[in-house]
Order: C-alpha cells, then structure tokens, then sequence
C-alpha cells in the first residue's frame, strides 16, 4: 500500500471527524450504558444506525446471553461507637446480604493483595475488610477476602472527590462475599473514628438482582480484497457502570474505532485483509462481550492477525503489544507518520508490555492472537481520576485525541492489511501459558478462573 493512501485517509479523518459528536450522542444524549438496560440498548442501536451509514458492510447485533446485575438496594450505616449512615454503591455482581443487613466490625488494610491478607489474617476473619481501590484490583481482594474469612469487602476509593467508583467483584458469576464502595473521604473518617473512639462496627444492606439476560456486540466489516481467510479485529467496548455515563471509559475508544471505520470506507479498494470493527457489550462485567466474540467465531481466531484494541482516550502516546515482541519491528513505520498535536510530546513508540487481564484484548492474548491497544495519556492529569464514577463525563475527554487515536487505528489497519505476511506469528498453548507464568499471572488468572479458555466458555455461556 502507498503511503499516498495513508495520508488521504488521515486527511479525510482530520477534516471531516465525526468521532466528538458521536461521543456525545453516546454520553450525553444516552448516558449510562450498563448492560442489561436501556441504555445500553439505545448505545447497541445507535451504533449500529452509525454503522450502517458510514458504508460499512455486514452490519450486525451478534447477541448473547449473561448475568445482568442490578443494584436495587445499597446502604451503609455505622453502628459503633457512633450512628452514622455512610453512602455506598454496591460491587457489580455482588451476593446481596441478609434483608436486615451484614454487621460486623472493619479492618484497615493499605493494599489488600495475599501477603497482607496472610499477615493479618486473624484480624480479617470475621470483619470487613476496607481495602483502597488501587494498587489490587477489586476482582483480586474479592476471592482474596473470600478465602481469608472476611464476611464482606468495602473498597475505598484511592482519590479525593466524594466519589463512590463502581466495579465488579467477580467476573460473570456471583461473587463469594457481599462488596461495596465508599468514597476516601469518608474512608479517612473511619480511620479517624477507630483512632480515636474505637473498633468500627459496620452494617452493611445490600440488595443485587442477578437476571439471565440478553446483549450484543456490535459488528461492521470492510475489504478484504485478497480473498483470503485472514483478517484483522479493531475494536472496543460500549458499555459502562450504572454510576455515570463512561465517557472515557469508554466512550471514547468507541468512537476513535468508529472514526477509523468512516474514515477508512471510502478506501475498502486498499485493504487486502478483511477488517471487522467490533464494538463490544459488557465488558465491565467481567470481558463477557469479547469472550462471547471469540467464543463464537473461534475458528476465526487462527486466521485473525492482529487485534486492536481501544480502552478508554486521551492524547495518544504509543502502541502498546500485549506480550508479542515481533510487533516492534512490524508496526515500526507507523510510528514516525502519526500525528499527534501539543509541545514537548515524548517520542511516539511501538511498545511490549504484560498480556493483562482487565480489557477486551485478553480473550484474544488467550487465543494466541498477537493483539495491540491505543496508549493514551490525559492532558489534564485529574481527567485521570474520574473512571467508574459519575464524574467520567465528555468534560474530560481530550477531543482532539479522539481524532489522532482514529487516525492512528486507520494507520495500523491499511498497514497491517497491506503486508505481505503476517506482523507476527500466533502463539500456541503453551506459549501463551509461559507469557502468564514470565509476568506472574498464573495466580491472578486462577483467581478470576480466566483460564484456560474452555474454562471460561463454560462458566460465561453454559447457564
């Protein structure tokens, strides 16, 4: 492919980006898109309607089923040594309590990952546990505190703002412990509270409606032009928490892959490998969208190069590959050509990190599938804080960054397509198991049950 293409399809997506105001359509006009609601209904058809417009072909809801979660009741009440209610959001597939809620008294922890379980573990069993939002995920402390003898999980968010952040506790199956979360001003109360008067008594309602329900990914599909069984997935999830209208998270990474998708229809002549966008349902939930995507078109994943995947948006600032060090070299040449606007910008690079666990791209690293992600940075560094909160709204989306990570998705895409083999080979098995074992995940994964995959397709879809 020329780079003459390359640049007309970057300077068609600069001029003529539709990517800030289908972020508004997404955030504002629809809000909240929690799957099994209306909104994410609203979102699934939206997108679809865009799809449809921007020329792309194939266009279509793939629908699959999973535990849709609904919080109908969350409180938090202080019972000693004073009376106070605190507010609380409850953890995404949480057990609900008792009606006349969980008492018990509370236990600080700084972290909440296994070694501090197993120092204190006489303090946890019996109490809740109050553990920050970060550094361990909540999916981790949750099994962690399960199997320590707590009774319940209270996750205290790690910024300032008066905030609740939401989360889920288990991935696509009812969590061992009830959870909730607090804000870390009301945290910080707490540990006052103990200081100075004494052991903290919690009561903690919580009331979750867990449904079988049905949602979609949403799928598009241009070129293809060599006639060949391989293609390439570019994709990013739809869907966000109950608390607010995830407008980073991830809004954005849906509109940056749906830009691509505009920008690139008009030149679908150029691209040998086919290229299905695909815009995924429930992933805060435990990645179900992706896993039902690569779960029903797993013959396909042996043919799949390269997946893309776009996770939450600021300034653009590399591509990052999940574990697949022959990437550097193939996606080298993207790098000097992007463009990314603002002074004093760090070079822009192809990177190799961890194959993670927590976004769209890692039912496709289990597959053996070599697989990238847009790496974003905000430009005001309190855009950062907002993520699963009620705060995440269009306000602090970097809105020229929606166009650059569009344009550099496009870059990518007629590359890749374009190549006379493949970017890098597939891992098998056992090669994807000694990535987990290099970056110390195999203790993770097993608390999740992400692996292996046959694993994962049972307990997701087999209900």
């Amino acid at each position: 492919m020329s780079q003459d293409v390359e640049t007309q399809v970057v300077d068609e997506i600069f001029a003529r980006s539709e990517a800030w105001e289908n972020l508004l359509a997404l955030a504002d006009d629809i809000g909240s898109r929690m799957a099994g609601t209306p909104g994410e209904a609203a979102a699934k058809d939206f997108l679809l309607e865009a799809m449809g417009r921007y020329g792309l072909e194939n266009v279509r809801a793939e629908p699959f089923f999973h535990r849709a979660w609904t919080p109908a009741r969350e409180a938090l009440v202080v019972t000693a040594p004073v009376g106070r209610e605190i507010a609380c959001r409850c953890g995404g597939l949480s057990p609900s309590t008792p009606e006349e809620g969980l008492e018990a008294e509370a236990v600080f922890l700084d972290r909440g990952d296994r070694e501090e379980f197993e120092r204190r573990r006489v303090e946890v069993r019996g109490r809740f546990v109050l553990a920050p939002y970060y550094p361990v995920a909540r999916q981790i402390k949750t099994p962690l505190a399960a199997e320590y003898g707590a009774v319940g999980l209270i996750e205290t968010r790690s910024h300032p703002g008066g905030l609740q952040p939401a989360r889920t506790c288990a991935f696509a199956k009812l969590g061992a412990i009830p959870v909730a979360s607090i804000s870390r001003e009301d945290a910080e109360y707490l540990r006052r509270l103990e200081a100075r008067k004494g052991r903290v008594r919690l009561r903690l309602t919580l009331d979750s409606r867990v449904e079988r329900k049905e949602s979609w990914n949403v799928v598009g599909e241009l070129g293809g032009t060599g006639g060949g069984a391989e293609q390439i997935v570019v994709g990013g999830h739809y869907d966000s928490w109950h608390v607010g209208p995830g407008a980073v998270d991830n809004a954005a990474g849906v509109v940056a892959a749906l830009e691509a998708a505009r920008g690139l229809a008009g030149f679908r002549g150029h691209l040998r490998r086919r290229v299905k966008f695909v815009l995924f349902g429930v992933e805060e939930s435990g990645l179900v969208g992706s896993w039902a995507f690569t779960h029903r078109h797993r013959d396909e994943m042996k043919d799949t190069v390269l997946m893309i995947n776009n996770d939450v948006g600021g300034r653009p600032t590399g591509i990052g590959s999940a574990g697949f060090e022959e990437l550097i070299p193939a996606l080298g040449p993207i790098a000097g050509r992007v463009r990314v606007s603002g002074e004093n910008l760090p070079p822009f690079r192809v990177s190799v990190g961890g194959p993670g666990w927590g976004s769209d791209h890692f039912p496709f690293v289990a597959h053996g599938v070599p697989t990238v992600g847009m790496g974003t940075t905000p430009v005001r560094p309190e855009d950062a804080i907002y993520g699963h909160t009620r705060g995440d709204t269009p306000d602090k989306v970097y809105r020229e960054g929606l166009t650059e990570c569009a344009a550099i998705n496009a870059q990518v895409i007629l590359h890749v397509s374009s190549l006379p083999e493949r970017p890098a080979r597939q891992k098998t098995r056992q090669e994807v198991e000694g990535l987990f074992r290099d970056h110390r995940f195999t203790e993770t994964l097993d608390l999740l049950e992400m692996w292996p995959p046959e694993r994962v397709f049972d307990r997701y879809f087999s209900f």
